[in-house]
């Protein structure tokens, strides 16, 4: 008795899996043995042959126009019709049979780089930002901003597999109604680790660029809810949590406590954040001035292509990618600051991180000429930056009034504290601003320049103006806590103005 039963043709679902490595010191272990899976129609064609001991067999896939091959609801890959005796023996034999995978496929060249930066071993002398070959980046994408909106186009390259071994893992039949065919599916797990080499490796890293392209392409908001949007996003997730060399990442912020601790507040101010800048790409932007096009045009290139990603599919950001994983694995500020230095690109918030931990590492050291960091941003703006060399007394617990209010919406916790205040209480001590998310010529780097700036004419007319900043956390604390969240909303606004 067969399994099949069915002398004709039919046309088998084919599911593809692999699995990779697991790099030393990589964010976790737990997926070391992740299937990743191969559902992208970017696999334009793949021929499977599959021999056993009674006959040769080969499934073949080759998309067309009119003819995907593509069964959507299993989201995965069907085949051209092949015998249904054929697929008999295939399915008896199971793992036995001697089988291997011709592939090809196509990936965003851009996606591939990222990936090789993202996942660097080794000395941590570049990145990202800071990269051996900027031109070898730059190459693979287009830039053009034709009536003043940043447009970035994708370089695409085909990669062919050849004869790579792989074997039927799993085969499910279902019995079709009578005289119609089984719906047969397939399961084949490709081999990429017997005999690994660095050609083989790379064609891991640009399988799961070709991934991230589509998520690019297609993962907007409205759609990132979609099955194939969260496999492919699961795939990406996956393959850094396990080739993200998280020693590697403390080595450049370790170097960056090492370059600039015994240094002068305001020495600080200039070169530690000329250094935390040269190491992070702003990946978003609002219209401040970030990188100067001039004089840092790898990043701001790489700024502009971030940017476009965040605005239109958010799900395929690298920040997106690097708060899921600290969200997901519990990372503390200090290894938050190691993953965006060894990415190389961050938001505000992870410039911000990378700052606080640097300072309160520099606080730590001995002969430090720096007392205190805050973990702080606009209070009424979504915008994170750290103070540092002012102490926080009073850290004020409430709920916010605003309606204008972009940190949080009204009626939302927030916890603030009162710069003016500090500034006073420190006196003669100055207190200084590192923002290296921001411009040079935005930025304002001392605490004096950055409450003027909260209460200039601009934050007046828009009703934003304010004494308070938010408040995230202090290194060395010894603050108390005022509660207002009881207090009603007259009287919440009135001792904390316009957040």
């Amino acid at each position: 008795m067969g399994i099949i039963n069915y002398p004709g043709n039919l046309s088998p679902a084919v599911i593809l899996t692999w699995q990779g490595e697991t790099v030393a010191n990589a964010i976790s272990t737990t997926l070391k043995k992740f299937p990743y899976t191969l559902a992208n129609e970017s696999v334009t064609e793949f021929t499977i042959t599959a021999a056993t001991s009674a006959k040769t067999l080969a499934l073949t896939r080759k998309a067309a126009k009119g003819q995907r091959f593509f069964n959507d609801t299993l989201n995965t890959f069907t085949t051209a019709p092949t015998s249904g005796l054929g697929l008999e023996d295939l399915v008896a034999a199971g793992t036995k049979a001697n089988c291997t995978i011709d592939l090809t496929f196509t990936y965003a060249r851009f996606f591939d780089a990222l990936l090789e930066q993202m996942t660097l071993t080794g000395p941590a002398s570049n990145n990202l930002a800071n990269p051996s070959d900027s031109k070898a980046i730059l190459d693979t994408f287009t830039h053009a901003v034709p009536s003043g909106k940043i447009t970035i186009g994708y370089k695409t390259a085909t990669q062919s597999l050849k004869a790579l071994p792989c074997r039927l893992v799993k085969s499910d039949v279902k019995p079709g109604p009578a005289g119609k065919p089984p719906a047969v599916t397939l399961t084949f797990e490709l081999d990429f680790l017997t005999g690994i080499d660095a050609v083989r490796r790379e064609a891991m890293r640009k399988l799961i660029a070709m991934d991230w392209s589509k998520i690019a392409r297609l993962g907007t908001d409205a759609a990132s809810g979609k099955p194939e949007i969260k496999l492919w996003r699961q795939n990406v997730m996956a393959y850094l949590v396990n080739y993200t060399d998280m020693a590697r990442g403390e080595q450049f912020r370790a170097g960056l406590v090492s370059r600039h601790k015994g240094k002068s507040a305001v020495v600080l101010a200039t070169d530690l954040r000329d250094d935390i800048d040269g190491l992070v790409v702003t990946a978003n932007h609002w219209g401040q001035a970030r990188e100067d096009l001039k004089t840092e045009r790898h990043q701001r290139l790489l700024s502009d292509l971030f940017g476009t990603l965040h605005q239109s599919t958010w799900v395929s950001s690298p920040v997106s990618f690097l708060r899921e994983i600290g969200s997901t694995y519990g990372f503390n500020v200090h290894k938050s600051a190691a993953l965006a230095l060894q990415y190389g690109s961050g938001h505000c918030g992870e410039h911000a991180q990378v700052s606080f931990s640097v300072l309160a590492d520099i606080i730590k050291s001995p002969g430090a000429q720096v007392s205190h960091a805050v973990f702080t941003g606009n209070a009424n703006i979504d915008h994170a930056f750290v103070v540092y060399n002012l102490d926080v007394a009073t850290v004020v617990q409430t709920l916010a009034t605003a309606a204008n209010n972009t940190r949080v919406k009204k009626g939302e916790e927030i916890k603030v504290w009162n710069l003016r205040d500090a500034i006073t209480k420190n006196s003669p001590k100055l207190g200084y601003v590192m923002d290296p998310y921001l411009d040079k010529t935005v930025m304002k780097p001392t605490a004096d320049e950055l409450l003027t700036a909260l209460n200039n004419k601009a934050r007046k007319a828009s009703v934003k103006d304010t004494d308070f900043l938010a408040f995230a956390g202090e290194y060395p604390s010894s603050f108390t806590t005022e509660d207002l969240r009881k207090k009603t909303e007259a009287e919440r606004k009135k001792l904390v103005k316009n957040v």
